[in-house]
């Protein structure tokens, strides 16, 4: 009889590396927004430039001021979806989430389970629960 191997889910992966990049991510919307309302400058010249750029076509030409756009408008909708995919869980799997990702100690899964009181087992289940959750809130699955 073969053995069964179990293999963790793809999605894995994505979830924990968006949950790792989430504190740092928030961060700098807070502090761009916090910028703008200060009108600290933070934005790219909107002065002409009169430099000969060679390029594919009229399709491929972004201005810095555009480029700075869409990249600032897709930091605050990710960072969005993430907020709305964390409102989807459950107490337990928050505070699971909060301990282990966005803790500034970034400490083990032993440690945090210890700390909430959890056995091991209990543990793991709840964090599947999240990362199962998390995946399909924000379309991974």
């Amino acid at each position: 009889m073969k053995a069964v191997t179990y293999r963790k889910p793809t999605y894995r992966k994505e979830v924990e590396r968006i949950l790792k990049e989430y504190p740092v991510l928030k961060v700098a919307v807070e502090t761009e927004q916090e910028a703008e309302k200060a009108g600290a400058g933070l934005y790219p010249s909107c002065t002409s430039s009169y430099e000969e750029r060679v390029s594919g076509g009229y399709s491929e030409y972004q201005s810095s001021t555009e480029r700075y756009g869409i990249r600032r408008a897709s930091k605050q909708l990710k960072l969005r979806r993430i907020d709305q995919a964390l409102l989807a869980l459950d107490i337990d799997e928050r505070l699971l989430v909060e301990e282990r990702y966005f803790d500034q100690a970034n400490p083990s899964d032993a440690i945090v389970y210890d700390c909430l009181g959890w056995s091991k087992r209990n543990y793991y289940r709840v964090k599947s629960r999240a990362f199962k959750k998390l995946a399909f809130a924000l379309n991974l699955l």
